[in-house]
């Protein structure tokens, strides 16, 4: 019997793939990467890395352990989400999450972010709608937010 592994969930694996690595290359390399390209902090808006620290920052994380805590609930509730709202909408969610929480935390902070805590918070939200219908709010979206 031969067993076959489908890459079932692609914008979810390709996700945590990514993060991994930008992990590691933090390991290797040394926080100076995390800190340039993965890390969001109020910046002029002059500055060109700072639009893709708006993006980018949902793929960096502080250590392992870190990116272990928000890729354990991105991969349990991600393909489920995947497969209800699709591919292309979820990569505009976590595009527009992670653009939001950048932007919110640059103009209402003077501190750094980064991690995908907010697209592990979005995806809790969207998962106590999977089940949803007309007219009706689910009692475990109320009790998340």
């Amino acid at each position: 019997m031969i067993v076959l592994i489908k890459y079932n969930s692609p914008v979810i694996l390709s996700y945590t793939i990514i993060a991994f690595f930008v992990v590691l290359l933090d390991m290797f390399i040394g926080d100076n990467v995390t800190y340039m390209l993965f890390m969001t902090y109020r910046k002029p808006i002059t500055d060109p890395l700072m639009y893709i620290r708006l993006f980018g920052h949902v793929l960096g994380h502080v250590d392992f352990y870190h990116y272990y805590n928000n890729f354990l609930i991105i991969l349990l509730v991600g393909p489920m989400l995947e497969e209800k709202y699709g591919s292309k909408n979820l990569v505009i969610m976590i595009l527009i999450t992670a653009f939001i929480t950048g932007l919110l935390n640059n103009a209402l902070f003077n501190t750094a972010l980064l991690g995908a805590s907010g697209i592990v918070f979005m995806f809790i939200c969207l998962s106590s709608f999977v089940n949803f219908t007309r007219g009706r709010i689910p009692l475990t979206f109320i009790f998340i937010v």
